[in-house]
């Protein structure tokens, strides 16, 4: 009989992308079955997938789709010039002091919040709003939208390196944390978007519509939010400006989602996914 494999060795063995999206999918859908429990428990399961096969998939396969789009765009294509030292110029070497103090506990917690904690507090958020305000929920994912939307002509003209490929001063920890992250991150991103900050906006978008929920999520929905965009600082992905830029976007997107009404909301979504799927290659 041939002796199995330790765990950790079965997983070393895997492709470098496999390994990325199991360290990123497993603890990511963990975490949201963690804050159901916690957060909707009287909410069961059963309707939770009756509502999203009745309504939710709609506002969020719209959300997901204009993610897609624009990720994709972003990484086919932008402007051969790249604007980091107008960034470097406006805040210098600030993101060194997020790095003053560098441990390899510190960079595993925060590359955590940044790849689990960001897609928890983005997604849950949806189904913790609309477990109080179903209006409220169906408006924060048209400010998401929004959001995603306005970042796409700066990601496209106006090109920004993270912060640790421009700054030898800075450490890209996260990118050197394991193989697999590096593998992940450098296959699926430019690293010349980094203005505005999409983990920054959407985080504090989700957090300012976790207070359409009850005080205890939009407490626990804040902290998460603060501590995203210290990790996105700490790990040497972002700078300072970027995280301000996007807290304007949102701003200008939490705004005016508040001025749409359900149901010219509803007609935007089913007309949307409606396009979609008549002008999708087969």
């Amino acid at each position: 009989m041939v002796p199995s494999l330790p765990f950790d060795m079965q997983f070393a063995s895997l492709p470098l992308g496999t390994q990325f999206t199991l360290l990123v999918a497993v603890p990511s859908v963990a975490t949201m079955l963690v804050g159901k429990r916690v957060f909707i428990p009287d909410l069961r399961f059963r309707d939770l997938l009756r509502d999203f096969l009745r309504t939710d998939w709609k506002y969020l396969g719209v959300a997901w789709v204009v993610t897609q789009t624009v990720n994709t765009l972003a990484l086919h294509f932008h402007v051969p010039r790249t604007f980091t030292g107008a960034i470097y110029a406006l805040e210098g070497a600030t993101v060194v002091a997020f790095q003053a103090v560098a441990t390899t506990p510190l960079t595993i917690f925060a590359t955590a919040i940044y790849l689990v904690g960001f897609p928890f507090i983005v997604l849950f958020t949806y189904f913790k709003v609309k477990a109080h305000d179903e209006k409220e929920a169906q408006r924060y994912a048209l400010a998401y939208i929004i959001v995603v939307l306005c970042s796409v002509p700066f990601f496209l003209l106006f090109p920004v390196k993270v912060s640790s490929l421009y700054l030898s001063s800075v450490d890209p920890l996260m990118y050197e944390l394991s193989p697999a992250i590096r593998y992940g991150i450098f296959s699926t991103d430019t690293l010349v978007k980094a203005f505005p900050s999409l983990h920054t906006g959407l985080s504090v978008l989700a957090a300012l519509y976790a207070r359409k929920a009850d005080a205890r999520y939009a407490y626990t929905a804040g902290i998460l939010a603060v501590g995203i965009v210290l990790s996105t600082l700490y790990l040497g992905v972002h700078w300072v400006t970027d995280a301000a830029f996007a807290v304007v976007l949102v701003w200008v997107a939490y705004r005016l989602s508040q001025r749409v009404s359900d149901p010219r909301w509803s007609v935007i979504s089913r007309e949307f996914v409606s396009g979609v799927r008549r002008y999708a290659p087969v």
